[in-house]
């Protein structure tokens, strides 16, 4: 974008680019004596692979006029496609995750320059429905249930943290006089209807697809009362095996994705994951694994679930297996992060992005379309997952401080773009309806930055 080239001159470049250098290299020093010199060196390798042309693409995703961000590049150029909340909301939280707005008093959002924070706030209330829920303009009200409450979780969140209040009660709210929300899902109905619900679901085979449901719309659930989170919490520990700590036979990407979507619920619901030390030994096994990835999750779920499994059995006592687990965990940490560094290489994009699938960004997000089918490139959701989620949840594991991705001075620079983003003019016909839904499969991960 020519509006850019005036920005990004070679002096600014390398004077954020030394910035950066020094900011890592002064979290990497404060890491070393956690997890030692040849953990810091695998680290500091996966680090090289960010540089300043993830945010530079990143910033050519932002609709000034709306003040949200698009999915993808294809989603950007096409008729029919609009910017989202998650996609929004994933952007938002990079730029904390990643070290660009430094640390600070309060809330993230909050230190976020006021144009940026204003048009976010302004477009996730923009979505809110008189139910409570909010939808996007191109996908209307016909979307599944995990869209619908992964929709509700961004734009709560992203209001919360700004201190802002939705124009409409939410459904997870209790009215003025202490009852439920009358817009819960209908199987919340009683507990009767949960239950049956429940009943039509097999998480034996297909953990990962029903464990994101659950994710997605735990907050309802708990809404509807204690109850339905202990009718919940009690379906999935009598489902959780005694021999790998899963939901599913063998351990394999597919099963520990089950895990990492399930075990993310446990906290919410306040109970501890059953087998709690297998869980962690098959996520490791996962991390380990040279299995073919089918997307750029399988390299991050495990991490991440390593994170919930601690979270949920926080304080465990007398479990000197799941202990000693942990310390394994911290000194593989050399391979486990060359293994990753290797797993998500393979998802980068020329411009630094990275994808969800190998040679191409997911069409659809939740059922809902946000890229054009068999677009190679790389999209908001993967390249947060690659360069947030992985890196914090890696850091998180092995109980190590904060090593920043990028700099304030990289955060300035950034923020100066978005001011200069061109309007965004539609190049791409494809027609007056989404294209049907593509055949390679359904993209269900997701990354909180």
């Amino acid at each position: 974008m020519k509006a850019f080239e005036k920005i990004l001159t070679e002096e600014r470049l390398s004077y954020v680019r030394e910035k950066r250098k020094q900011a890592r290299a002064e979290g990497f020093l404060r890491a070393e004596d956690k997890i030692g010199s040849a953990a810091i060196a695998s680290l500091k390798r996966l680090y090289e692979d960010f540089d300043e042309r993830i945010y530079i693409w990143l910033a050519g995703l932002y609709d000034g006029e709306c003040g949200a961000f698009y999915y993808s590049a294809s989603a950007r150029d096409t008729h029919l496609y609009l910017p989202d909340i998650e996609s929004t909301f994933q952007a938002l939280k990079f730029l904390n995750t990643s070290g660009m707005i430094g640390r600070g008093e309060g809330s993230y959002v909050m230190r976020l320059p006021e144009f940026l924070r204003r048009g976010a706030v302004a477009f996730a209330k923009g979505l809110q429905a008189e139910d409570g829920y909010f939808y996007h303009l191109q996908w209307g009200r016909d979307i599944s249930v995990s869209r619908r409450g992964r929709d509700l979780s961004w734009c709560k969140n992203l209001l919360r943290e700004a201190g802002e209040v939705p124009n409409y009660p939410l459904p997870t709210d209790k009215g003025a006089d202490g009852k439920r929300s009358p817009h819960l899902p209908e199987y919340l109905e009683s507990l009767t209807a949960f239950r049956k619900y429940l009943s039509e679901m097999d998480l034996a085979s297909d953990s990962y697809r029903i464990g994101n449901i659950f994710e997605s719309t735990s907050s309802q659930i708990t809404a509807a009362g204690e109850e339905y989170g202990r009718v919940l919490a009690e379906w999935f520990i009598s489902g959780n095996r005694p021999d790998n700590g899963l939901w599913q036979e063998g351990i394999s990407y597919a099963t520990v994705n089950g895990l990492m979507k399930i075990s993310g619920v446990f906290p919410h619901l306040r109970i501890r994951l059953p087998h709690a030390a297998r869980s962690l030994e098959s996520a490791i096994f996962a991390l380990n694994s040279d299995e073919r990835m089918k997307f750029v999750c399988e390299a991050y779920n495990p991490w991440a679930a390593i994170i919930n499994i601690m979270k949920a059995n926080k304080g465990e006592e007398g479990d000197s297996e799941l202990a000693g687990l942990r310390s394994s965990l911290i000194e593989n940490a050399p391979a486990l992060i060359d293994k990753t560094r290797e797993k998500i290489a393979v998802f980068r994009k020329p411009d630094g992005s990275y994808s969800y699938f190998r040679k191409m960004s997911s069409a659809v997000s939740q059922r809902a379309p946000v890229a054009v089918p068999r677009t190679d490139e790389g999209d908001v959701n993967a390249t947060t997952i690659c360069v947030g989620s992985t890196v914090r949840s890696m850091r998180e594991a092995l109980d190590i401080p904060a090593i920043p991705v990028f700099c304030p001075e990289d955060g300035e620079l950034f923020f100066e773009l978005l001011k200069n983003v061109p309007k965004v003019k539609k190049t791409n016909y494809i027609g007056e309806v989404f294209p049907e839904k593509p055949s390679y499969g359904e993209e269900i991960g997701e990354a909180d930055a």
